[in-house]
């Protein structure tokens, strides 16, 4: 976790470090549309939607992980239920002995 962490945080300083750097004016033609931007600005909008993609694309393993770990945490907690009731009926069994 850290690992990932560390990774996107130097990343974060590489994007910033090349917005500020390349802070000059830029004019984005899509289909009918004239937008006039810094590159700065659309280095880091990229950026943003770049990182909502990778959120929401990752999700669904996220969720599935969340799930797993959820039966598994009530199936330990029945498995040592079990125990216990084997424990007392162990014990039972070696008091009338």
């Amino acid at each position: 976790m850290y690992f990932s962490l560390i990774i996107t945080f130097l990343l974060l300083l590489v994007i910033i470090i090349a917005s500020i750097q390349n802070s000059m004016p830029l004019e984005l033609k899509f289909i009918a549309w004239k937008l006039q931007f810094s590159l700065s600005a659309l280095i880091f909008f990229s950026s943003v939607v770049g990182a909502a993609i990778v959120a929401v694309l990752s999700l669904p393993k996220l969720i599935s992980k969340y799930l797993k770990v959820r039966n598994l945490n009530r199936e330990a907690l029945g498995l040592k239920k079990e125990i216990f009731e084997l424990e007392n009926q162990n014990e039972k069994k070696a008091s009338m002995a």
